[in-house]
């Protein structure tokens, strides 16, 4: 199965100290994200190592972004023509209520056929069009 993780995702799974910590290790177990096809945008890269960066540090970042890198495909935005007026377009659609990062996650998603998202975010939950993984999914 092909999976796309968010930056929500995947900071709450490598920051102890942030609030989803725990319930990001349970979806892994539970559903098995990392024995998946795993997907990534430079778009979430930047986010994440930006975040990491800022709660902890260079090192952590550093080695965050190989880690990243050597396990998930990063898929190239750049393959898709007029790929920001495109983003533009989805998060007009969505007033604001995804961030640009997010509506290009839904771009690729389309673009690279993947049906499956990985997001703490509450805005993908409008989207009828892929199949969610979020904090609703863990079994308790």
């Amino acid at each position: 199965m092909k999976i796309f993780l968010d930056s929500s995702f995947i900071i709450s799974f490598a920051l102890e100290s942030d609030e989803n910590f725990k319930e990001a290790d349970m979806l892994i177990e539970q559903e098995n994200i990392f024995e998946e096809d795993c997907y990534i945008s430079n778009y979430v890269i930047n986010e994440v190592i930006t975040v990491i960066g800022n709660k902890l540090d260079l090192n952590r970042a550093k080695e965050t972004y190989y880690i990243l890198q050597d396990n998930f495909t990063i898929l190239n935005e750049h393959k898709i023509e007029n790929f920001n007026d495109k983003v533009m377009d989805i998060y007009e659609e969505y007033d604001t209520k995804l961030s640009f990062t997010d509506s290009s996650i839904l771009l690729l998603m389309e673009y690279y056929d993947i049906p499956t998202l990985v997001s703490f975010d509450k805005g993908f939950k409008k989207n009828k069009e892929i199949d969610l993984i979020n904090l609703d999914s863990i079994k308790e």
